[in-house]
């Protein structure tokens, strides 16, 4: 958020606040002109159209491609834009398209996924995840992911459709496990006069929401689910590193985080280095069929901005106005189970 921005959206709070204290109107008039900033003003939605996909190399020289994917950031299946900027596909969007337009094309001889993220949507990750699963089902060429500085909770999962799973040595990942997180917000609306009344077809109906306590019956629904989608996530691990059995996968899947040392010690990664000697490895993989001794490194990218290094490709959408300010104002609207680091 610009500094221009933070200073609009801080004095629509300031003064929605002095309204608040003075009494002039109800609060909950107060928090209708909060929410109605955040979605007409700030949520301004000017459509760029997204043009194709421009195919960039980074390096080489031979005829034959391996073909880079960065997966950035917090994985989702929601598009975006940016504040008076063009439109942003989601991430599973993003990923889907540009395995939709590599397997048009015979020269890609392997594909990098190169993941730099603390997760995310549980169903955007697992669809991510299936997606590759697809194209390998299509494509008997290789496929690794390789871990940037994160690539923790849902950047985890997508990792274990891929055949090798390598690692920065400074990389941070692991976080295996799910989270279903929503404020209450029930105290403060309280102290404010604000009341809610929900009409129901039935006690659960409306389990989660943030203007009322928690029932210890609601408490123990949640878990089931969130323990269901946890068994899921822990199969998943189990498919991807056929090398640990899941006794061992359930004891090192207890949310924690792990440094690319202690990962690679406990088998939830095949190795730990550098990009350049990631790509040497891929290319002695025994599904890898290029015979080019230079492939060329190629991107996938909509963005007429120069890509010179691998170090450049990003998918990541960096402005999340939008969703921070929905989530302000509605604490509880973006309640959804997460594959998802977020201390």
């Amino acid at each position: 958020m610009n500094d221009s921005l933070y200073l609009m959206y801080t004095q629509v709070i300031r003064h929605t606040r002095q309204v608040i204290s003075r009494g002039l109107i109800p609060a909950l008039v107060s928090l209708i002109l909060v929410s109605s900033c955040s979605v007409s003003f700030f949520d301004i939605n000017l459509p760029t159209p997204l043009q194709d996909y421009q195919e960039r190399t980074l390096q080489g020289t031979g005829p034959e491609k391996i073909l880079i994917i960065p997966i950035d950031g917090v994985i989702s299946s929601e598009g975006s834009s940016e504040f008076l900027g063009p439109n942003k596909d989601s991430t599973v969007a993003e990923v889907a398209g540009q395995l939709k337009r590599a397997m048009d094309d015979p020269r890609i001889t392997a594909i990098i996924l190169k993941i730099n993220s603390p997760g995310g949507g549980a169903t955007a990750s697992d669809l991510i995840y299936r997606e590759i699963k697809k194209f390998k089902e299509r494509r008997n060429i290789p496929i690794v992911a390789v871990f940037m500085d994160l690539a923790a909770s849902g950047g985890y999962y997508i990792a274990m459709a891929a055949d090798r799973v390598y690692a920065h040595p400074t990389t941070v990942t692991g976080s295996i496990g799910v989270i279903f997180a929503v404020l209450n917000i029930k105290e403060g609306l309280d102290k404010i006069g604000v009341k809610e009344y929900s009409i129901t077809s039935g006690k659960n109906k409306a389990i989660g929401r943030p203007t009322a306590e928690m029932t210890e019956e609601q408490r123990q629904i949640l878990q089931t689910v969130v323990d269901d989608m946890y068994q899921r996530f822990v199969t998943v691990v189990e498919a991807g590193r056929p090398d640990l059995n899941r006794e061992k996968i359930l004891k090192l899947a207890d949310g924690r985080i792990y440094t690319a040392n202690q990962a690679k010690e406990f088998g939830l990664i095949d190795d730990i280095g550098y990009f350049d000697e990631f790509v040497i490895k891929t290319q002695k993989l025994k599904n890898y069929k290029g015979t080019d001794p230079d492939p060329m490194l190629v991107v996938y990218t909509r963005s007429a901005r120069p890509i010179k290094s691998i170090h450049e490709t990003s998918t990541a959408n960096v402005s999340e106005l939008n969703q921070i300010l929905r989530q302000l104002a509605f604490p509880g609207s973006s309640a959804k189970f997460y594959f998802l680091w977020n201390p």
